[in-house]
């Protein structure tokens, strides 16, 4: 990897390790884990039979979606971002150009307070290189729906390309209020799905560890700061959400 682990501890810990660690202009993005040992590969890929079942998972979800998008019309990656969206398995993986964000779900898991989490640092023009996508611009990065150079990451590609193309990082329109809280982007996985950490010459990733002693510090941390369930999921269910936690300060 790039860096050495790097233990964190404190957001002011991590903004130290934002100073010494990241040496250039361009983009860096952040993804947190509230398990250190969890592997950056999508939730598709971590089983084989998930794999074999894309197909049949798409279309059990345009089945049973459509009722609930009043006529809209939706291209294939329209389909495959809104699954994401709402939680089902898709080759995409979440990843945020806030470390604060990333931050956040490293710690924010209650059942997790106990193991080390982790916040990985993406570097998505050097994850790009090594999957030979280059544009005239050195910091551009694709958006699905506008380079062609991603149709091949397409579900219904996959099967036809013989080519094994490396996950690469990629942008697209922030169209909901929870894309653009999280400041939300992606990489996608073609037909290798060896974990991005694994991957060409490891130069692209590190990781800041978060110690388990130090996530409940953190959390509060983040709250003083304005980083709470609300901020990252503006949704009505979350705002309930806030209510129970007031009646637990009680």
């Amino acid at each position: 990897m790039r860096h050495p682990d790097r233990k964190i501890r404190s957001v002011a810990e991590m903004i130290t390790a934002l100073k010494t660690q990241i040496d250039r202009n361009g983009p860096i993005w952040f993804r947190g884990h509230s398990k250190k040992d969890w592997k950056l590969v999508p939730s598709l890929a971590r089983e084989r039979k998930f794999l074999v079942a894309e197909s049949a998972l798409i279309k059990r979800f345009m089945q049973n979606a459509t009722p609930h998008l009043q006529g809209q019309r939706m291209e294939e990656w329209e389909w495959l971002f809104l699954m994401q969206h709402h939680r089902a398995q898709t080759r995409l993986l979440d990843w945020s150009e806030s470390p604060l964000v990333a931050l956040y779900f490293a710690v924010h898991s209650p059942g997790r307070l106990r193991t080390d989490g982790a916040v990985w640092c993406l570097d998505p023009i050097a994850l790009n290189k090594a999957a030979n996508i280059k544009f005239d611009f050195g910091e551009e990065i694709p958006s699905f729906g506008k380079d062609q150079v991603l149709d091949s990451y397409l579900p219904s590609r996959t099967q036809q390309n013989p080519s094994k193309l490396l996950p690469v990082a990629i942008i697209g329109p922030r169209n909901t209020p929870r894309m653009a809280a999280q400041q939300g982007t992606f990489t996608i996985n073609q037909t290798v799905h060896t974990p991005i950490e694994k991957i060409a010459d490891r130069k692209h990733v590190w990781r800041w560890v978060i110690p388990s002693g130090a996530k409940k510090g953190i959390i509060k941390e983040l709250k003083h700061l304005g980083f709470t369930t609300l901020t990252l999921f503006p949704e009505l269910d979350k705002v309930a959400d806030l209510t129970r936690e007031l009646l637990d300060e009680i």
